[in-house]
């Protein structure tokens, strides 16, 4: 299980390079934009900059939250998970994960919905008039990367295996 998450999380960290360049032209347009804007008493703009900033950002950020998880970027809150003993720490994260999955599920199954919907109307942005049918696209690669990872985390708590999972101080005398 832990080569298939590493093989997994080679696929993840690629596919994140996507929201990487994503996040280096919201940057890009939005400064050329806001220069432009000062420079020219808001009469001179780039079309579109903010629409493009907004779905960049959906792009960003669904890319990046299954590269967190393969990071092991959780936030745990150390003093109630630590006050557990170790088995009923292991089971307890276990179910915390069940139901991240299945949350997740209901997530890719929506986002297949949503892409289905939009690839058969054709819908597109206000203003650029883009498809929007990429960038739930996007969204479904995320939401199915991170039912995968945390499937696979889970497996591999209720085994024994909860890297991921603070330790409790074991004070020795």
């Amino acid at each position: 299980m832990e080569k298939f998450r590493n093989a997994f999380s080679k696929i993840v960290s690629g596919i994140n390079y996507i929201g990487l360049v994503c996040c280096f032209a919201t940057v890009f347009i939005v400064s050329i934009d806001v220069i432009l804007r000062k420079v020219s008493h808001a009469s001179l703009s780039i079309k579109g900059s903010n629409e493009m900033a907004a779905y960049f950002m959906v792009v960003i950020v669904m890319l990046a939250i299954p590269y967190l998880q393969v990071k092991k970027g959780h936030i745990w809150v150390n003093m109630f998970v630590d006050r557990f003993p170790k088995g009923l720490r292991s089971k307890w994260l276990g179910v915390v994960q069940i139901i991240e999955c299945v949350v997740f599920v209901m997530f890719t199954y929506g986002a297949v919905q949503k892409l289905q919907n939009f690839l058969s109307t054709g819908t597109t942005t206000d203003v650029l008039n883009m498809p929007k049918w990429p960038f739930a696209l996007i969204i479904l690669i995320g939401f199915a990367e991170m039912t995968v990872l945390v499937f696979v985390d889970m497996i591999q708590t209720f085994r024994g295996k909860d890297d991921d999972a603070p330790q409790a101080a074991e004070v020795t005398q």
